[in-house]
Protein backbone atom coordinates (compact mmCIF):
# COMPACT_ATOMS: atom_id res chain seq x y z
CA UNK A 1 0.00 0.00 0.00
CA UNK A 2 1.61 3.23 -1.15
CA UNK A 3 0.86 5.84 1.53
CA UNK A 4 1.43 9.48 0.62
CA UNK A 5 -0.34 11.13 3.52
CA UNK A 6 -1.13 10.53 7.19
CA UNK A 7 -3.31 12.84 9.26
CA UNK A 8 -2.60 11.99 12.88
CA UNK A 9 -5.77 13.54 14.25
CA UNK A 10 -9.08 13.80 12.42
CA UNK A 11 -12.31 15.15 13.85
CA UNK A 12 -14.17 15.19 10.52
CA UNK A 13 -13.97 11.60 9.26
CA UNK A 14 -16.05 10.21 12.12
CA UNK A 15 -19.22 11.55 13.70
CA UNK A 16 -18.62 10.11 17.16
CA UNK A 17 -14.99 9.05 17.29
CA UNK A 18 -11.54 10.60 17.41
CA UNK A 19 -9.57 9.18 14.53
CA UNK A 20 -6.70 9.46 12.14
CA UNK A 21 -6.61 9.20 8.35
CA UNK A 22 -4.36 7.32 5.94
CA UNK A 23 -4.17 8.62 2.35
CA UNK A 24 -3.16 6.15 -0.34
CA UNK A 25 -2.04 6.78 -3.91
CA UNK A 26 -3.90 5.97 -7.11
CA UNK A 27 -7.46 5.95 -8.42
CA UNK A 28 -9.28 4.37 -11.34
CA UNK A 29 -11.62 7.37 -11.67
CA UNK A 30 -10.80 10.86 -12.93
CA UNK A 31 -13.58 12.93 -11.42
CA UNK A 32 -13.10 16.51 -12.69
CA UNK A 33 -14.03 17.91 -9.27
CA UNK A 34 -11.61 15.73 -7.28
CA UNK A 35 -9.64 17.68 -4.68
CA UNK A 36 -6.92 15.05 -4.34
CA UNK A 37 -5.14 15.50 -7.66
CA UNK A 38 -1.76 14.68 -6.14
CA UNK A 39 -3.05 11.36 -4.79
CA UNK A 40 -4.84 10.44 -8.01
CA UNK A 41 -2.65 11.48 -10.92
CA UNK A 42 0.80 12.42 -9.72
CA UNK A 43 3.93 10.34 -9.94
CA UNK A 44 4.25 8.83 -6.44
CA UNK A 45 8.03 9.05 -6.79
CA UNK A 46 7.64 12.82 -6.48
CA UNK A 47 6.48 12.36 -2.89
CA UNK A 48 8.08 10.93 0.19
CA UNK A 49 6.25 7.72 0.93
CA UNK A 50 5.16 7.18 4.52
CA UNK A 51 6.06 3.78 5.91
CA UNK A 52 3.23 1.62 7.17
CA UNK A 53 5.46 0.46 10.01
CA UNK A 54 5.72 4.02 11.35
CA UNK A 55 1.92 4.33 11.24
CA UNK A 56 1.51 1.10 13.21
CA UNK A 57 3.97 2.39 15.80
CA UNK A 58 1.94 5.58 16.13
CA UNK A 59 -1.33 3.65 16.45
CA UNK A 60 0.10 1.47 19.22
CA UNK A 61 1.40 4.54 21.03
CA UNK A 62 -1.93 6.40 20.75
CA UNK A 63 -4.20 3.45 21.57
CA UNK A 64 -6.87 4.57 23.98
CA UNK A 65 -6.68 8.18 22.84
CA UNK A 66 -7.45 7.57 19.18
CA UNK A 67 -10.33 5.20 18.49
CA UNK A 68 -10.57 4.89 14.73
CA UNK A 69 -8.66 4.82 11.44
CA UNK A 70 -9.99 6.06 8.11
CA UNK A 71 -8.35 4.69 4.95
CA UNK A 72 -8.96 6.94 1.98
CA UNK A 73 -7.32 8.00 -1.26
CA UNK A 74 -7.28 7.87 -4.11
CA UNK A 75 -9.04 4.54 -4.17
CA UNK A 76 -7.81 2.19 -1.44
CA UNK A 77 -9.21 -1.00 -3.01
CA UNK A 78 -6.66 -0.76 -5.83
CA UNK A 79 -3.94 -1.78 -3.37
CA UNK A 80 -3.13 -5.50 -3.56
CA UNK A 81 -2.09 -5.64 0.10
CA UNK A 82 -5.06 -3.74 1.54
CA UNK A 83 -6.47 -6.77 3.37
CA UNK A 84 -3.12 -7.50 5.01
CA UNK A 85 -2.65 -3.90 6.14
CA UNK A 86 -6.17 -3.58 7.51
CA UNK A 87 -5.72 -6.85 9.43
CA UNK A 88 -2.61 -5.43 11.11
CA UNK A 89 -4.54 -2.32 12.18
CA UNK A 90 -7.40 -4.49 13.43
CA UNK A 91 -4.99 -6.51 15.58
CA UNK A 92 -4.25 -3.36 17.56
CA UNK A 93 -7.97 -2.93 18.15
CA UNK A 94 -9.05 0.00 15.98
CA UNK A 95 -12.39 0.76 14.38
CA UNK A 96 -11.81 1.09 10.61
CA UNK A 97 -13.63 3.22 8.09
CA UNK A 98 -13.05 2.66 4.37
CA UNK A 99 -13.63 5.41 1.81
CA UNK A 100 -14.29 3.92 -1.62
CA UNK A 101 -15.85 4.57 -5.00
CA UNK A 102 -17.35 1.08 -4.88
CA UNK A 103 -15.77 -0.13 -8.11
CA UNK A 104 -14.30 -3.25 -6.45
CA UNK A 105 -17.48 -4.90 -5.23
CA UNK A 106 -15.99 -8.29 -4.32
CA UNK A 107 -13.20 -6.79 -2.23
CA UNK A 108 -15.51 -4.38 -0.36
CA UNK A 109 -17.80 -7.29 0.43
CA UNK A 110 -14.91 -9.48 1.59
CA UNK A 111 -13.49 -6.77 3.85
CA UNK A 112 -16.84 -6.37 5.57
CA UNK A 113 -17.56 -10.08 5.85
CA UNK A 114 -14.11 -10.74 7.35
CA UNK A 115 -14.53 -7.95 9.88
CA UNK A 116 -11.61 -5.94 8.51
CA UNK A 117 -13.78 -2.87 7.95
CA UNK A 118 -16.46 -1.52 10.30
CA UNK A 119 -17.89 1.30 8.20
CA UNK A 120 -17.96 2.05 4.48
CA UNK A 121 -18.31 5.53 3.05
CA UNK A 122 -19.08 5.07 -0.64
CA UNK A 123 -19.13 7.89 -3.14
CA UNK A 124 -22.20 7.64 -5.33
CA UNK A 125 -21.23 10.05 -8.06
CA UNK A 126 -24.52 10.54 -9.89
CA UNK A 127 -27.28 8.65 -11.69
CA UNK A 128 -26.07 5.67 -13.72
CA UNK A 129 -26.91 7.59 -16.89
CA UNK A 130 -24.48 10.36 -15.84
CA UNK A 131 -21.84 8.22 -14.16
CA UNK A 132 -19.24 8.06 -16.92
CA UNK A 133 -19.39 11.79 -17.55
CA UNK A 134 -19.15 12.52 -13.82
CA UNK A 135 -16.19 10.23 -13.13
CA UNK A 136 -14.27 11.31 -16.24
CA UNK A 137 -13.73 7.78 -17.57
CA UNK A 138 -15.61 5.40 -19.81
CA UNK A 139 -15.69 2.34 -17.58
CA UNK A 140 -18.24 -0.31 -16.70
CA UNK A 141 -20.06 1.02 -13.65
CA UNK A 142 -21.93 -2.22 -12.95
CA UNK A 143 -19.49 -2.98 -10.10
CA UNK A 144 -20.49 0.27 -8.43
CA UNK A 145 -24.14 -0.69 -8.66
CA UNK A 146 -23.37 -4.12 -7.18
CA UNK A 147 -21.68 -2.44 -4.21
CA UNK A 148 -24.61 -0.05 -3.76
CA UNK A 149 -27.13 -2.90 -3.81
CA UNK A 150 -25.01 -5.02 -1.46
CA UNK A 151 -24.68 -2.26 1.14
CA UNK A 152 -28.38 -1.38 1.02
CA UNK A 153 -29.41 -5.00 1.53
CA UNK A 154 -26.80 -5.78 4.20
CA UNK A 155 -26.67 -5.24 7.94
CA UNK A 156 -23.31 -3.45 7.73
CA UNK A 157 -22.94 0.21 8.62
CA UNK A 158 -22.35 2.59 5.73
CA UNK A 159 -23.06 5.95 4.20
CA UNK A 160 -23.41 7.12 0.64
CA UNK A 161 -22.12 10.55 -0.26
CA UNK A 162 -22.39 12.72 -3.34
CA UNK A 163 -20.39 15.85 -4.11
CA UNK A 164 -22.77 18.24 -5.82
CA UNK A 165 -21.39 20.03 -8.89
CA UNK A 166 -23.68 22.22 -10.97
CA UNK A 167 -22.19 21.08 -14.29
CA UNK A 168 -22.94 17.40 -13.55
CA UNK A 169 -26.05 17.31 -11.37
CA UNK A 170 -29.59 18.29 -12.29
CA UNK A 171 -33.07 17.69 -10.93
CA UNK A 172 -33.44 14.84 -13.42
CA UNK A 173 -30.15 13.13 -12.51
CA UNK A 174 -30.81 13.59 -8.80
CA UNK A 175 -34.17 11.83 -9.07
CA UNK A 176 -32.59 9.06 -11.12
CA UNK A 177 -29.89 8.74 -8.47
CA UNK A 178 -32.63 8.46 -5.87
CA UNK A 179 -33.99 5.44 -7.72
CA UNK A 180 -30.48 3.98 -7.81
CA UNK A 181 -30.03 4.16 -4.03
CA UNK A 182 -33.65 3.65 -3.01
CA UNK A 183 -33.85 2.13 0.47
CA UNK A 184 -30.44 3.40 1.61
CA UNK A 185 -30.09 4.35 5.25
CA UNK A 186 -27.90 7.44 4.94
CA UNK A 187 -26.77 9.95 2.30
CA UNK A 188 -24.60 13.04 2.58
CA UNK A 189 -24.79 15.73 -0.09
CA UNK A 190 -21.42 17.44 -0.03
CA UNK A 191 -20.65 20.98 -1.07
CA UNK A 192 -18.12 21.33 -3.87
CA UNK A 193 -15.54 24.07 -3.45
CA UNK A 194 -13.26 24.90 -6.37
CA UNK A 195 -9.57 24.78 -5.54
CA UNK A 196 -6.27 24.74 -7.37
CA UNK A 197 -5.97 21.01 -6.64
CA UNK A 198 -9.07 20.12 -8.65
CA UNK A 199 -8.57 18.13 -11.84
CA UNK A 200 -10.71 20.62 -13.77
CA UNK A 201 -11.04 24.35 -13.22
CA UNK A 202 -14.11 26.56 -13.63
CA UNK A 203 -16.60 24.15 -12.11
CA UNK A 204 -19.49 25.53 -10.09
CA UNK A 205 -20.85 24.71 -6.66
CA UNK A 206 -24.54 23.97 -6.21
CA UNK A 207 -26.27 26.73 -4.27
CA UNK A 208 -27.60 26.11 -0.78
CA UNK A 209 -31.19 26.55 -1.96
CA UNK A 210 -30.78 24.06 -4.80
CA UNK A 211 -28.97 21.61 -2.52
CA UNK A 212 -31.95 21.74 -0.18
CA UNK A 213 -34.27 21.03 -3.10
CA UNK A 214 -32.10 18.05 -4.05
CA UNK A 215 -32.22 16.92 -0.43
CA UNK A 216 -36.02 17.06 -0.47
CA UNK A 217 -36.16 14.93 -3.63
CA UNK A 218 -33.72 12.35 -2.28
CA UNK A 219 -35.55 12.13 1.03
CA UNK A 220 -38.29 10.34 -0.90
CA UNK A 221 -35.81 7.48 -1.48
CA UNK A 222 -33.34 7.56 1.43
CA UNK A 223 -34.10 7.41 5.14
CA UNK A 224 -31.70 10.14 6.27
CA UNK A 225 -30.30 12.80 3.94
CA UNK A 226 -27.88 15.45 5.18
CA UNK A 227 -26.09 18.44 3.73
CA UNK A 228 -22.37 18.51 4.44
CA UNK A 229 -20.35 21.70 4.14
CA UNK A 230 -23.32 23.97 3.53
Amino acid sequence: MRILGFEKLSLVDFNDKIGCTIFVHGCNFRCPFCHNYDLVCSNPLDFEEISFTSILEYLRFRKGKIEAVCVTGGEPTLNYDLKEKLAEIKKIGYYIKLDTNGSNYLLVRELLEKGLVDYVAMDVKNSLQMYKETIGKDINVSECKKTIDFLINSSYDYEFRTTLVDEFHSYESIREMGELIKGAKRLYLQKFVQSENCLQSNLSEVSHDKANEYKKILSEYVKDVYLRGY
